[in-house]
Order: structure tokens, then C-alpha cells, then sequence
């Protein structure tokens, strides 16, 4: 029987490369224990859960609302989905990266540096537990998602031949210049700021595994030579829906993608 994909959404953080030319994206790599995508590097991101797409979130939005998030998304005919999968997207990026982007009450970035460093830290140790929901947090602080950070750019769906799918949205992001990364060490056990084409050329070499949709989304990267460049390429642009298959050849299975001649 066909698994059903899970809504899930990642975010691709971005930040100017040290060199000055380029970009670098935030990588974290998935603990050995996990169901899906075990000890592969990955961009933050996880599951919709049923708590992100509750009526109330809205009013916890800066930017963006339920009908503005149907529309960007297009195909998904639940307004209240899919603001739930921009608001998952903050909140797994936040659970997984400790980086939060949320906006105060003046309309700032959140900092999550000095004085407020230890304050969220034990928000990310109380959601892990379960001793407090996200938004919950959200509302305590007094402060706003900034869902209008995020850019829509790509759309994956597991193969149906997974035992575990997922119908992934891929969102861009420029990371908040106000805060640092540190992975969680239970769902992620190390993170790295890398650009497209090392990452890639450390996958060939065998010694930074990533799924084939990782590695695609890093390839559209490659060519951005600013944060700015990456983004204004993908505000407004069509996105597609990629269905992966697989095919069995001499008793190997290989991926093929839309496009390619043994897709159909």
C-alpha cells in the first residue's frame, strides 16, 4: 500500500559568503537514529504539525496570511494549511537551529543573542519535551513570525515507493544577521555554513551525504553570486511540483525526474 506524504516544509538559510562573492547555506546533519534521512545533511525543516495550522496562528503572523500563503503555494485548496506550512517552516528552523525569525513589537528582528541567548535556549529544551507549544512561546514573548522572510522555490514529493513520504515545500531565507546557529543534538548532531559548490563537491568525494532533492535545490544556488540575487530569482517565479520515480535497472534502482526520458 502506498505511504500518503506528510506535509513538510525546509527552509534554505542564506548568508553572504566570508569571501565576500557568493553565498553560503546552513546545513545540519540528521542524527543516526532518524526515521528518514539518517546521517545526511539537510536544510532545517520537519513536518506540519496540527498546532501550526490552527486559526488563532494567524493573528501570530507578520506579512503574510492564510489566503496570501494559499496563493503563493497554489495547489493547496486549505488557507489555514497553508499558512500552517510557512509557520512550520520558522518553527522547525527554530527547534533545529535555534534560529528564530520573528519580528518584536518595534518591527526588529528578534535578537537571540546576549541577555536573551539562555532565555531561548530553554524554550528550544521545553519544546523538544513538550512543556510548551510553539506558539505558544510566540505569544509569550510578545513577538510576530516573520513569514514574509521566506520565498517560496521549490516543491519535492517523496517516491511513492518510500515506506516514509513527504510532500515537501523548500523556502528561501536570508538568516537574521542578529543571531547564531547551534543544532539540537537529537534530531541534528552537527551544522556547517557551506556554500552550493563545496557541498556538492564534498558529495562526489564521498564524504557529505545529502538526498537527491538537497542536491538539486544546490545546484539552482550555485549560479547566485549575492543572498539578494537568490532571492529576487525566485519571488514570483512558477514553482513546479517534482514527483521523483524509481526505475529498476539490472536488479539496481535508480531515481529518475521529470524531464529525463524514462520518466514517463
Amino acid at each position: 500500500m502506498t505511504a500518503v506524504p506528510r506535509d513538510a516544509a525546509t527552509v534554505i538559510l542564506m548568508r553572504g559568503s566570508e569571501g565576500g562573492k557568493g553565498i553560503e547555506v546552513l546545513m545540519v546533519r540528521r542524527s543516526g537514529s532518524s526515521d528518514f534521512a539518517a546521517g545526511m545533511h539537510v536544510f532545517p525543516g520537519g513536518g506540519v504539525e496540527e498546532g501550526d495550522c490552527r486559526r488563532e496562528v494567524a493573528a501570530l503572523c507578520a506579512g503574510l496570511g492564510p489566503e496570501e500563503a494559499a496563493s503563493i503555494l497554489g495547489d493547496v485548496s486549505d488557507p489555514s494549511l497553508c499558512l500552517g506550512i510557512f509557520v512550520a517552516a520558522v518553527r522547525e528552523t527554530f527547534e533545529e537551529t535555534g534560529i528564530l525569525m520573528a519580528r518584536d513589537a518595534s518591527g526588529n528582528l528578534v535578537d537571540c543573542r546576549g541577555e536573551a541567548a539562555g532565555r531561548y535556549a530553554a524554550y528550544r529544551e521545553a519544546l523538544k519535551e513538550g512543556r510548551i507549544g510553539f506558539t505558544e512561546m510566540i505569544a509569550r514573548e510578545g513577538i510576530e513570525l516573520a513569514l514574509d522572510r521566506l520565498v517560496y522555490f521549490a516543491h519535492w514529493i517523496t517516491p511513492e515507493v518510500s515506506p516514509i513520504r513527504f510532500d515537501t515545500r523548500f523556502f528561501l531565507a536570508a538568516a537574521p544577521p542578529c543571531q547564531v546557529a547551534a543544532h539540537d543534538e537529537i534530531e541534528t548532531t552537527d551544522h556547517v555554513w557551506i556554500s552550493p559548490e563545496e557541498a556538492l563537491k564534498k558529495n562526489r568525494e564521498g564524504t557529505f551525504a545529502m538526498l537527491p532533492p538537497t542536491m538539486v535545490n544546490l545546484m539552482a544556488l550555485e549560479r547566485f553570486s549575492s543572498v539578494d540575487e537568490a532571492l529576487a530569482y525566485a519571488a514570483g517565479r512558477e514553482v513546479p511540483t517534482i514527483s521523483p520515480r524509481v526505475v529498476v535497472e539490472g536488479g539496481r534502482m535508480r531515481l529518475v525526474l521529470p524531464g529525463d526520458p524514462d520518466y514517463e
